[in-house]
């Protein structure tokens, strides 16, 4: 799993667990898929075939894909959409990666029309901060969701679009667990100073600026690690341009399988906890751009969990975080020198690293998927009605449906090979 499984699999479970009676299914598309042996959900996989029997199956559906085939059921049952990550701004950047010409607005028209039709069909909106929830609420505003309706029935709008951040492990860290790296991995020694990279390098990753504050530290007692390459379900897609250049530059600083080093699979999300917290530092680094301003870095939650001072670059929220709670250091984005200068002060500074790791170790009770998704937990267990009314939006709905089918097969005709 990566971020999206994670998550729906710990809604599924405090659901089942803070909703009394609920009867809670995870449906994915891995057919493999099975639950933990103690999980209070069931576990199947969903196909175009079976979507429609397991929508009428249910009282609630939680996606952060609501397909077109629910409309049948837009009247009988309530939707949450679940849009943790701001789709359009991160979708601009897999564009300018991955298409050009007509086949690049082709993929921006198919994306904008499908978060319009999400935002349309959902009874409620979840997101991960309240950045990604103002930047919603204006799309909201625009497609006529927010009626004077809406906003006389709850002037906090809280009932349309709340956030539900992404919460942290359950089980509690432990460090006496068997080694991966130390010892057993090659490369890494006992009394290395291990950073690691704990998840994929795609488009708006920048890992070449921490290879070159690496080469300027030129100190063969600190290692890196890059944690996962390719990202379950979609190929080689995390094997684009930015990974390729990673190595390249590795191999070229004469770093690569010396002090910086690639797991090219996948690493479990089992598995990645031990990783984790084996290392001594966190990092990774990205572009100050709009992809930024609204991300909510996941994979920073592991970190926190592990209490593992981190090192990541200006410009989301998480970020602000690390600076006003002293988790680790932020740097300015393409800055190899005060990068060099942050991965030292930790490596080397013990007090200040210590410093940081109980500071992280203190944010983890309020990071509890329990106390992160009470909104969501709330629409479930009070079952309060839509404050913006079904019938005002489903004319919209239907309009946006058409428009979603339009423009994908356009997306489909101009992308072919």
């Amino acid at each position: 799993m990566s971020a999206p499984g994670i998550r729906a699999s710990a809604q599924a479970q405090v659901l089942a667990e803070q909703v009394p009676g609920a009867e809670v299914t995870l449906a994915g598309q891995n057919g493999d898929a099975s639950a933990p042996p103690d999980a209070p959900y069931r576990v199947v996989p969903w196909t175009s075939k079976n979507i429609l029997r397991l929508v009428a199956e249910h009282d609630i559906i939680i996606s952060s894909g609501l397909p077109p085939q629910i409309a049948p059921f837009f009247f009988q049952k309530r939707f949450v959409a679940d849009l943790f990550s701001q789709y359009a701004m991160e979708w601009m950047e897999v564009g300018l990666q991955h298409y050009h010409g007509f086949g690049r607005r082709a993929w921006v028209e198919r994306t904008r029309t499908w978060l319009a039709m999400q935002l349309t069909a959902a009874d409620f909106v979840i997101c991960n901060n309240e950045r990604q929830r103002d930047s919603y609420l204006g799309t909201m505003f625009s497609l006529g969701i927010v009626s004077n309706r809406a906003y006389a029935a709850d002037r906090t709008l809280r009932r349309l679009i709340d956030s539900a951040p992404h919460g942290v492990r359950r089980e509690p860290p432990d460090w006496s667990g068997p080694r991966v790296l130390r010892g057993v991995h090659p490369g890494f020694r006992e009394k290395d100073t291990i950073l690691v990279w704990n998840g994929g390098i795609i488009q708006w990753y920048d890992p070449g600026t921490l290879l070159e504050a690496l080469r300027r530290l030129g100190r063969d007692d600190i290692k890196l690690l890059f944690l996962g390459a390719s990202y379950p379900g979609i190929g080689d897609l995390g094997k684009g341009p930015r990974f390729q250049n990673a190595k390249a530059i590795a191999a070229a600083n004469g770093q690569l399988g010396r002090t910086v080093f690639f797991e090219e699979g996948w690493v479990s999300h089992e598995e990645a906890a031990r990783y984790v917290l084996e290392a001594d530092i966190g990092v990774c680094t990205y572009w100050d751009n709009l992809e930024t301003r609204y991300a909510h870095r996941t994979r920073f939650l592991d970190l926190i969990w592990a209490e593992r001072p981190f090192i990541c670059t200006h410009g989301d929220i998480l970020a602000e975080e690390v600076e006003r709670r002293g988790w680790g250091i932020v740097v300015p984005q393409q800055d190899a020198e005060a990068l060099a200068r942050a991965i030292a002060k930790l490596a080397d500074d013990k007090a200040f690293w210590e410093r940081c790791r109980r500071n992280l170790a203190a944010a983890r009770a309020e990071l509890q998927w329990e106390v992160t998704q009470r909104p969501l937990i709330e629409f479930c267990r009070d079952g309060w009605d839509p404050i913006s009314p079904k019938a005002e939006r489903f004319p919209g709905l239907v309009q946006r449906i058409a428009a979603y089918l339009g423009r994908r097969a356009v997306y489909v005709w101009a992308t072919k090979p």
